[in-house]
């Protein structure tokens, strides 16, 4: 009987389907062979409608306990504090997991209406610090800068402390790194708003407003605030 071993075998996946599986060998200090199968990071699945293709080695997983994700498609989740549903897009989830190189286990588990909700004061400060925290370690990270920039103008908003110039540096080099994101926009306005420079506000917010991807990324709640702020001044 042969001892040859197989060099590929075929997972089911109720996602992706029948996936190429290749098998690792390594022999350790003791001479020791080591083998295990890992899923095949090339493998191209069909697309299924509105799915986003993924990048397997973009993605940061544990190859002998995760899929990679092949490819992704909008994910309806519930929020554990108002517990109604809310949309994690696929896109969105491109994001997280090959941009900002998200572990598999994050998920967002609070809908955007209920994580603006619980930001009190003392919730914005630590909020402020953890972003800076990030920032120190990777000071390119776009999801950090959007968070500050939030989290800055926010707390401003509320106890009229707090360097908004900060917020709008950090905004605008959240967008250079990550110019689809509509928000920065936002987070600009509001922060020239706050400051009084009410021609620059209204040219942000209008920015954000025509971005196609505010509707695709679920900003509704500051798509109503950002109008709500046009017409206070205005130029609705």
């Amino acid at each position: 009987m042969s001892s040859r071993r197989p060099a590929s075998r075929l997972e089911r996946h109720p996602l992706y389907g029948d996936i190429p599986m290749i098998r690792k060998t390594h022999r350790d200090r003791g001479g020791r062979q080591v083998e295990w199968w890992e899923y095949d990071p090339e493998f191209e699945p069909r697309l299924p409608g509105r799915a986003v293709r993924g990048t397997p080695s973009q993605q940061v997983f544990c190859a002998l306990h995760h899929v990679p994700k092949y490819f992704y498609v909008d994910e309806s989740r519930r929020c554990v504090e108002c517990r109604r549903e809310f949309t994690f897009a696929a896109r969105e989830q491109r994001y997280w997991y090959e941009i900002l190189k998200f572990n598999f286990n994050s998920v967002p588990i609070r809908c955007p209406h209920c994580r603006k909700r619980r930001r009190t004061a003392a919730g914005l400060r630590n909020h402020i610090a953890l972003a800076r925290g990030t920032l120190k370690h990777s000071p390119g990270d776009p999801a950090a800068l959007l968070s500050l920039a939030e989290a800055l103008v926010r707390y401003h908003e509320r106890t009229g402390q707090g360097r908004l110039s900060d917020a709008l540096a950090a905004a605008r080099k959240a967008r250079a790194r990550w110019p689809d994101a509509p928000e920065t926009w936002f987070w600009e306005g509001l922060a020239h708003h706050l400051a009084g420079r009410t021609p620059k506000a209204q040219e942000s917010l209008r920015r954000f407003l025509r971005s196609p991807a505010v509707r695709r990324r679920g900003l509704r709640p500051l798509t109503v605030e950002a109008r709500g702020l046009l017409e206070r001044d205005g130029a609705a």
